[in-house]
């Protein structure tokens, strides 16, 4: 053990007292917006060049009905839906689907009356006393029926008897027709058909007589069902599949002298050999569309992410991630029908989860679906699908503490990915299983993908934005870690305390849902500064001599809340994750140091300064962090009390939980009353089960138990 001097060192903890304080002050101010602001124009600036321009190669500014003026040929091979072939299959499908028709219920009686009202206003022109030309002319201009000047002339030209053989034989023949089915396209059939449903013993004047009232009485007895036969023809075209064409790499598009149609079009923009030309209006659209998601992301990150507003580097994370994700995606999957559903786009949301929070991951889903489907022009169903699949990504490595937790989620993923592809090609109707198989392999590949993608990333994003992972926690309760070592060699009694600790804060976290890793670790690392002086903790003093019998209340105060500082400076050399680090600013908030404070109030003339007796803060900022202050606490009075009983145990956690929330210690912290019931009783439980009373042996069965290296208890 180094020999004390406190000479050396008691005005350097002073200043680093102070630094730290000043340090963590500045933290719990809340972060200017200026960099909010930044951060959401050049967010939108960026996806808006994403959207808007394109990005592949390409030489040829054709139109449609314009004429080449070279041969041009594909430089890759591709395939590709076409929209303009899909669309000419699906027109020509719904053009053969026949219309559907409706009978007209009383068509048989409105023929049937119409020509009896004819009948009888010619029976009543025949039997008038008028001129044969007014007669003429009143029969060619009937109420609602139609006859030529002929059959006019032949109608008067007939006696009475062969007048009434003609009337009844006319509503005879039209009585049979119409019981047949008739459309509007089969009238000139039908009529054409009427002589041979005339009376043959009839003369042919009578026949052609019969024949023309019969004529101009026929009505349609079926209508076309418009709604129903554009049912029958929107079915058909949707059972129309994508028309997908495979353009050969050399094959030739357009020659010199061709004139550009829609097929051609689409091959070269397939081929990445056409400039769209840039609108305004579309300019302006995608400018709305990605300022209106820049706003939406800003506002959140705004009230429910103030930590990643406080960290530029998080803020660049998380833009940077959704922007180059969306320009991949539109470089590779337009003009590849499968590609989209191989787009590894889950492994944004499942990095921004474990990087920053889970519910920022599953709201990156949210906006990467939608910049994707925008970019790329997919349809409802891959969008949904990018959707579901980084949603589930996310929330399947929430707190992720075993790499298998990747494996989970890949499967997950897959899964997600397959029920929304499969939604959507059986609303569009289709059957084919092999059509299935391939979107099950589709998903699986886009899992897999997306785990691998963020496994190989984690660790270097986590690395160059400052920010501790899962598995950078889990390689810290490593006993090879080297603090972790120094602790156990040159500290064991700060060692063993952390040990169990950390067991009160994990067991803890678990019962209120807080992080139990990051618990577990806070408790191993919280007291790395007492590595500086170990000898000045009674912990750690085994001979029984205390430095501070040889030290004023001032000095000894400021040994203790050296601890502090000295662990937030271990913790900076040996890399320690930050959110491990402000456990170690937080432990002990803004406690006062109540034993040398009371001391130096002995005695004293003058009013003592509590500041000089108080540790730098700040208060805890997290649940994590309180949790951390209170296991300390409670383990400490533990230790120092010889009575141990339940009773005794319930009475200190009691009084070390009231006190810090009298001090106003927890009042920074997310905690609640039925929280703080919880972790009461997960302290009560661990300790009891440490501190449990145990089997007096008899005398004589103490050896061989000794031997053996165990007990009862």
């Amino acid at each position: 053990m180094r020999p004390y001097n406190p000479a050396k060192w008691w005005v350097t903890v002073d200043e680093q007292a102070r630094r730290v304080g000043a340090r963590r002050r500045a933290v719990r101010r809340l972060p200017e917006p200026w960099p909010l602001v930044v951060f959401g124009i050049l967010f939108s600036l960026f996806l808006l060049i994403v959207l808007a321009f394109q990005f592949l190669p390409g030489r040829y500014a054709l139109r449609e009905g314009d004429v080449s003026a070279y041969d041009i040929k594909s430089p890759v091979k591709v395939s590709f839906v076409s929209q303009y072939r899909t669309s000419l299959a699906r027109e020509q499908a719904a053009a053969a689907v026949p219309p559907v028709y409706r009978t007209i219920p009383d068509a048989p009686a409105q023929a049937h009356g119409l020509l009896a009202s004819a009948i009888d206003q010619i029976r009543s022109i025949r039997q008038s006393t008028a001129a044969p030309g007014v007669k003429l002319d009143q029969l060619e201009h009937l109420s609602g029926f139609v006859l030529n000047a002929t059959v006019a002339a032949q109608l008067l030209a007939l006696d009475d008897s062969e007048w009434e053989r003609v009337a009844a034989e006319s509503l005879s023949v039209l009585d049979r027709v119409m019981q047949g089915r008739i459309t509007a396209d089969q009238l000139g059939d039908v009529r054409s058909f009427l002589p041979s449903l005339v009376d043959p013993s009839l003369d042919s004047r009578g026949r052609a007589i019969v024949v023309a009232l019969a004529s101009a009485a026929i009505r349609p007895t079926e209508e076309v069902d418009q709604a129903a036969t554009d049912a029958a023809r929107r079915r058909a075209a949707d059972a129309v599949q994508p028309v997908v064409v495979t353009l050969e790499k050399g094959e030739t598009i357009l020659r010199n002298g061709d004139v550009v149609g829609p097929a051609e079009l689409e091959k070269l923009v397939a081929a990445g050999l056409r400039n769209p030309v840039l609108r305004w209006r579309d300019l302006l659209a995608m400018l709305l569309i990605a300022a209106g998601l820049g706003l939406f992301l800003c506002l959140y990150l705004q009230r429910f992410q103030p930590a990643v507003v406080a960290s530029p580097r998080r803020m660049l994370l998380l833009g940077a991630l959704l922007v180059i994700a969306t320009l991949a995606a539109k470089l590779t999957v337009p003009g590849r029908p499968y590609y989209g559903y191989l787009f590894p786009g889950a492994a944004v949301p499942m990095l921004l989860a474990i990087l920053l929070d889970t519910q920022l991951g599953i709201l990156g889903a949210a906006v990467l679906a939608v910049t994707i489907g925008l970019s790329t022009g997919a349809g409802l169903d891959l969008v949904v699908a990018v959707l579901v699949g980084g949603g589930l990504g996310a929330m399947c490595v929430h707190r992720m503490e075993r790499m298998n937790a990747l494996s989970v989620a890949a499967l997950v993923v897959a899964l997600g990915q397959f029920g929304v592809t499969t939604a959507f090609q059986l609303m569009n109707g289709e059957t084919d299983p092999r059509v299935f198989a391939l979107g099950a392999a589709l998903a699986l590949v886009s899992g897999a993908l997306s785990a691998a993608l963020t496994l190989g990333t984690v660790s270097f994003l986590g690395h160059i934005c400052g920010i501790a992972t899962t598995l950078n926690l889990l390689e810290l309760a490593h006993p090879s870690q080297p603090l972790f070592r120094r602790l156990l060699t040159e500290a064991p009694g700060t060692y063993h305390h952390s040990v169990v600790v950390a067991n009160l804060a994990e067991r803890a976290a678990a019962a209120i849902g807080a992080d139990t890793l990051l618990c577990r670790i806070g408790g191993y690392y919280h007291d790395i500064g007492k590595l500086m002086r170990p000898y000045a903790f009674v912990e750690n003093q085994v001979d029984g001599q205390n430095v501070h019998d040889q030290l004023d209340a001032y000095t000894s105060a400021r040994v203790i809340l050296a601890h502090v500082p000295d662990g937030l400076a271990l913790a900076a050399k040996h890399r320690i994750p930050a959110r491990v680090r402000d456990l170690i600013a937080q432990h002990h908030g803004t406690m006062l140091v109540q034993y040398f404070y009371h001391q130096a109030c002995k005695g004293a003339e003058q009013p003592v300064d509590e500041a000089a007796f108080r540790y730098p803060g700040p208060r805890p900022q997290s649940r994590e962090a309180a949790i951390m202050m209170l296991a300390d606490g409670v383990e400490a009075a533990v230790r120092a009390c010889r009575d141990r009983s339940p009773a005794s145990i319930t009475a200190i956690i009691d009084k070390i939980i009231q006190d810090r929330v009298a001090s106003g210690q927890l009042d920074d912290a997310d905690l609640t009353l039925s929280d703080l019931s919880k972790i009461r009783q997960a302290f009560w439980s661990v300790l009891q089960g440490m501190y449990h009373p145990r089997i007096e042996y008899p005398a004589e069965a103490t050896r061989p138990v000794a031997l053996i290296g165990g007990g009862q208890g």
